[in-house]
């Protein structure tokens, strides 16, 4: 009951903020007010006491040392990625985003975070969540395929039905999952791919769902899960509902995601009325 407690006072019941969502909605009646060639990626002016550098990051024969060096490090790289992340998103799906620039700095950051980690090693992948605040559950699932369950204090038994790791319902192995792409645009290839034929109005939901997928719930390695970040950045149906908090329809079914950009964490997901707290995923040497 003590972890459950602890859930319940780190987490809550997420909130929509108000004045969040009152900026998306002007920022959207902007954007379709805006003439076609004024839409897209625009490169917004440093902070202020923070000078501007024209050149392009990462130029060759630049010389950038100390305190300055760090300074252009930090303000280039997001919008690098970001710039990157909107191209992607333009081949992809066509439509404007809802991801507010606050969002996307969440994810961004998240990627940020989760790729600097080095890669680590068990012998089994454990996910261990609760379900509604009350129903504790674990998953064990070893490199050769085989997986366990188990709920509240029971003892763990063998997974039984499709594999443990699935995509829409395309079964995938560890080895399939830790060789996926671990950049944006590779990346979506390969998930259209493995998804395969999808009816184009539960495309987009699909995806999304294929997408953050890769965040928690599979052993995608750090590499591979911040370009997940990255690519949710980019896509056009997810909505930044402020706190953290991402929501997205597949199928007629609202997903929110709680993320915490600090830690690079997935914190909790709700599918509809079903809620799970993310207590630990990872890899253990534990037996199940």
């Amino acid at each position: 009951m003590d972890e459950l407690k602890k859930v319940r006072e780190l987490y809550g019941e997420p909130s929509l903020d108000p004045d969040v969502r009152a900026r998306v909605a002007a920022r959207l009646d902007a954007e379709r007010a805006a003439p076609a060639r004024r839409r897209g990626w625009r490169r917004s002016a440093p902070p202020a006491g923070r000078p501007r550098d024209d050149r392009a990051p990462g130029r060759a024969g630049t010389a950038r040392t100390g305190r300055a060096a760090r300074a252009a490090r930090s303000w280039w790289a997001p919008i690098a990625a970001g710039a990157a992340i909107v191209v992607m998103a333009t081949v992809a799906f066509v439509g404007p985003r809802l991801v507010t620039d606050e969002g996307e700095g969440v994810l961004l950051a998240a990627a940020g975070v989760v790729e600097t980690r080095p890669a680590t090693k068990g012998a089994y992948w454990h996910v261990k969540r609760v379900l509604n605040g009350l129903d504790v559950r674990h998953l064990w699932v070893a490199r050769d395929g085989r997986a366990w369950t188990s709920q509240g204090a029971g003892r763990p038994v063998p997974f039984t039905g499709k594999g443990p790791f699935t995509m829409d319902g395309h079964e995938l192995t560890i080895a399939q999952i830790e060789a996926l792409p671990d950049e944006v645009g590779p990346l979506l290839e390969k998930v259209h791919a493995i998804l395969g034929d999808v009816p184009d109005d539960e495309r987009e939901g699909v995806v999304a769902d294929a997408i953050t997928g890769l965040l928690w719930s599979k052993p995608a390695p750090p590499d591979v899960r911040a370009a997940a970040y990255r690519a949710l950045a980019g896509l056009s149906n997810v909505r930044y509902l402020g706190k953290g908090t991402f929501s997205y329809d597949v199928r007629g079914v609202r997903r929110e995601l709680v993320i915490d950009r600090r830690s690079g964490q997935v914190l909790r997901a709700t599918t509809g009325q079903a809620t799970e707290a993310v207590l630990e995923a990872g890899w253990t040497d534990v037996k199940p």
